[in-house]
């Protein structure tokens, strides 16, 4: 038979030949005689398709019932199975990869899954887990107790009921001490300083304005000695790492006082990125920046920078990214800032501006970061929120606004050395 020239635009979707007839597939393409007879026809939809997969009670069906029903690909065959029979460790994207019966069976040499604190395991996975000697359930960690006469291994749970503790440097659990047996002896540690560690300070740059920073740090499982060495090896003189009780496993990162301008260009900015790149994080922590007290020329300037920072409370703490219990602003002590300055009270160290110390007040509102920009920011404002305050008038108070937020902008545009905080300030107007 001789085609029309209307039934030559026909073509297949499957082979490309022009066609008279097309047929609907499963996958909604229109495919000629030829290739719908070579094609299964699926179960579900009754529709041919290329590719129709076999289920456990379902028939064959194509990917779109399958899905419809709810039903996903076995990770070692192509039967389809529904969800929850599944060993929910097996990899990674979503949906979770499952297992088949026949092949759980191969696999495993049984049926069953093996149960821990929150997962279950397939005979395969659950080798490279251990066994709790306390509730026989599997681990996903080494957790075998150490630094005392106990040999017996715990899941974190037991352990913890058990008095133990997680090893500052790795997940083994101990009784007593810092270090499991394997760490304690590394001289890494030794350069982790108690909380209450206050060295001479070496000051760094041209002052009187300093600024001293404490950087809290979270370090990753198995990662404290390579983060404890590169960091004291790229400060040298310039810090020191302490202890923190905020930080998990980690440390605090604690300069000398140093200029602004000699920070920017002289703190070791590239240590950030390599922490960074082992996995370390200033997740739910945070940045601390001392300004020396004789940055101020008087105490009338310490009030108008403490009143600058508590009025404008919500732009300081969007700066910070940080809303934060241990960094607080509130009402009463915006009021009292007078009494604080004249030495008439002492507020708690907590708030947004500790005055406690005796040679410094220290600006705790910002959030812990690895990104040289962020903390660069953070030097920034300090810096450039006391040299803002520091001339302030009572007419441009009251009459030209100076306390507002957008005055203190529009004076950080006329000072270039300023740049890391107008880019931040930028950045952060455009997440809006």
């Amino acid at each position: 038979m001789t085609l029309s020239a209307d039934q030559l635009t026909l073509r297949c979707d499957c082979c490309s030949i022009p066609t008279s007839q097309r047929h609907r597939t499963a996958a909604g393409q229109k495919a000629c005689s030829t290739c719908v007879e070579a094609m299964p026809s699926c179960d579900g939809c009754d529709l041919p398709t290329a590719s129709a997969l076999p289920s456990d009670d379902h028939g064959d069906v194509c990917v779109t019932c399958a899905n419809s029903i709810g039903l996903y690909p076995c990770v070692d065959c192509p039967t389809l199975i529904a969800d929850g029979d599944t060993c929910n460790v097996h990899s990674a994207p979503q949906p979770a990869s499952f297992v088949c019966d026949d092949c759980r069976s191969r696999r495993t040499g049984e049926t069953a899954f093996h149960a821990t604190n929150d997962r279950e395991l397939c005979g395969v996975c659950v080798e490279a887990y251990h066994l709790c000697d306390n509730c026989s359930l599997f681990d996903e960690y080494n957790t075998a107790a150490e630094n005392s006469d106990i040999t017996q291994a715990f899941c974190y749970p037991c352990g913890r009921d058990h008095g133990y503790y997680e090893c500052r440097s790795c997940e083994r659990l101990i009784n007593h001490g810092d270090y499991c047996v394997t760490h304690i002896d590394n001289a890494a540690y030794d350069s982790i300083h108690s909380y209450d560690f206050k060295p001479e300070p070496i000051f760094h740059g041209i002052g009187p304005r300093y600024l001293g920073m404490e950087l809290e740090i979270n370090v990753p499982r198995g990662e404290l000695a390579s983060c404890v060495d590169g960091a004291i090896g790229a400060l040298g003189e310039l810090g020191y790492l302490k202890e923190d009780g905020s930080i998990a496993r980690g440390f605090e990162l604690v300069t000398h006082p140093m200029s602004y301008r000699w920070a920017l260009d002289s703190f070791p900015w590239q240590l950030l990125a390599d922490l960074q790149a082992k996995g370390c994080t200033g997740d739910g922590i945070g940045l601390h920046v001392h300004i020396s007290r004789a940055a101020f020329a008087d105490s009338f300037h310490i009030y108008r920078w403490m009143k600058f920072i508590y009025r404008n409370a919500s732009d300081v703490q969007r700066l910070a990214r940080r809303h934060s219990s241990y960094a607080a602003f509130n009402d009463r002590e915006r009021v009292l800032v007078k009494e604080t300055c004249k030495g008439e009270r002492i507020p708690p160290r907590s708030l947004a501006i500790n005055t406690q110390p005796e040679d410094t007040l220290e600006l705790r509102v910002f959030a812990s970061s690895l990104y040289a920009g962020e903390v660069q920011a953070a030097l920034a404002f300090a810096d450039a929120s006391v040299s803002y305050t520091r001339d302030l008038t009572i007419s441009d108070l009251a009459q030209r606004g100076a306390w507002n937020w957008d005055s203190f902008t529009r004076w950080l545009l006329t000072r270039p050395k300023y740049s890391p905080l107008t880019r931040e300030l930028e950045s952060l107007a455009c997440a809006c």
